[in-house]
């Protein structure tokens, strides 16, 4: 009787180190060895790049999954219509010169179809091309882009054409130490700047400062460091927000012009011409 009591004590107290074991590892790998991670993919919206370029085509859809968005490519009008049919995407961006049948083609049997009626989409025309820009646009097309297409433009485009809430400038994910009023983030462990943007950041961290907090923050990039000051818009514990990780949003209150622009050439640096 003793023996068997002393035995399931025994079983309990090993039970409760690993259950201990098991949450400080979580804790350590959570952090130590936390890597930037990307907005999931998976995440409804999924764009169709429809060209003859193999050489463009694969320049856009690259620029595009850099974007965070899914992507589907097509060479030519029939091939994006069978592939609408399998999922329909949330947004079409056509090349108008296509083998076979024309991007304005493509765009009225979209139109045509009860599933994809409502889709945008949108026309990569010639740059300064303004009666050509003028009929794609009363014939239905969302908008046109002119080629060269640039990375900052067609962000701007594809967000504006499916996102409730547009952004206007490029981020990047990075990993850059960062100090938080005056205390320096232990980027060792995970804590750092880990997405930027020319007007804000997402700073990882066991302890986030609650939303409308000001704080005084310095970043190490490129070896400059840049100093702001800036508002939290949200914060977020593990398994919370786009990331999963916590952390805290920040928009740049105050910054000088120079470093602003210092990261936003930074930015377009990271994406091929």
């Amino acid at each position: 009787m003793v023996s068997a009591l002393r035995e399931q004590v025994s079983c309990m107290l090993l039970s409760a180190e690993k259950i201990q074991l098991r949450e400080q590892c979580l804790i350590m790998t959570s952090y130590k060895d936390m890597t930037p991670r990307k907005k999931p993919a998976d995440n409804g919206r999924l764009v169709m790049v429809v060209d003859g370029d193999s050489h463009q085509l694969a320049y856009h859809a690259m620029l595009l999954q850099r974007f965070e968005y899914r992507v589907c490519t097509a060479r030519d009008a029939e091939q994006a219509l069978t592939m609408a049919a399998g999922e329909v995407p949330s947004l079409v961006i056509t090349e108008l010169d296509l083998p076979q049948m024309s991007g304005l083609d493509l765009l009225q049997r979209l139109r045509q179809g009860p599933r994809t009626a409502a889709v945008p989409v949108l026309a990569v025309i010639r740059t300064g091309d303004h009666g050509t820009e003028a009929r794609c646009l009363r014939a239905g097309f969302t908008a046109c882009l002119g080629k060269p297409i640039g990375a900052e433009d067609l962000y701007r485009a594809v967000q504006a054409a499916v996102e409730p809430e547009p952004r206007t400038s490029l981020r990047i994910h990075a990993r850059m130490p960062v100090t938080v009023n005056n205390m320096p983030l232990d980027c060792v462990e995970g804590e750092c700047a880990s997405v930027i943007s020319e007007h804000g950041m997402y700073i990882r961290t066991l302890k986030p400062h609650p939303p409308n907090s000001l704080l005084a923050v310095q970043i190490a990039l490129k070896g400059r460091t840049i100093s702001a000051d800036a508002v939290v818009l949200y914060s977020h514990r593990f398994g919370e927000g786009p990331f999963g990780e916590p952390g805290m949003g920040l928009k740049f209150a105050r910054i000088a012009p120079q470093d602003r622009e210092y990261i936003r050439l930074f930015i377009r640096n990271e994406f091929p011409a």
